[in-house]
Order: structure tokens, then sequence, then C-alpha cells
């Protein structure tokens, strides 16, 4: 079964960046440009990881992160090397990131197949 991923960011062209790089047959990348429409797929397609960036337009990635279930893996992803999160991510990565580092991370959660 594939890996579902989320990936939230409001600039369009990253979001197809992120989805060019990451999908694969293993990896299924869901990306969105609206943190609420992520929320509320996550009710329905629960993620196996959530990528977000920082500044959102109507939002931070800290109060979007809340909103989904704790025990999914969370990741930030952000231009801004001055923010100071209060949400506490598995990890935080700064724009532009390493794209062999997130590939190894988002191979590392892959679950063997049977």
């Amino acid at each position: 079964m594939a890996l579902t991923v989320f990936y939230i960011d409001d600039e369009e062209d990253l979001c197809e960046v992120f989805f060019d790089c990451f999908a694969s047959k293993e990896v299924k990348i869901h990306i969105f440009t609206d943190p609420e429409k992520a929320i509320v797929l996550s009710k329905t397609t629960t993620p196996d990881l959530l990528f977000v960036d920082y500044r959102l337009q109507t939002t931070t990635g800290d109060e979007v992160a809340k909103k989904f279930d704790p025990k999914i893996p969370k990741f930030l992803i952000t231009g801004d090397l001055s923010v100071k999160a209060k949400f506490n991510f598995d990890r935080i990565f700064t724009k532009p990131y390493d794209v062999d580092v997130i590939n190894q991370l988002i191979m590392s959660y892959l679950r063997p197949t049977v």
C-alpha cells in the first residue's frame, strides 16, 4: 500500500515541484494551496506524513499542524530562517530544501510490502 503524504504551501509552483520530486507508485502526494481543504480531506484520507509551509496566506504552519491527528509525523518547511515554531514538529526544513534528504525521510516511512 502506498504512503500518503500531504504537502501544504500557498505557492502553487512549490506544490507542483514537491509533487514532481516525490510522487511515485509507492508515494501518493496530495498537494494543497488551501490548508482547510487538506484538513477536511484528512478526516476521510488520513495522511501518513504531513509537510507544511510556515507562512500561509491566512494562517501559519503551527496552526495547521495542530488540526491533524497527533500520531501523524509533521514536518515544517520554511524560507524564513527566523521562524520559531511553537508546534513541536518532527523536523524543520529550510527552503530551498535538499530533495535527497526529504526523499530519504519519506522512504524511511515506507512500509514493507508483503
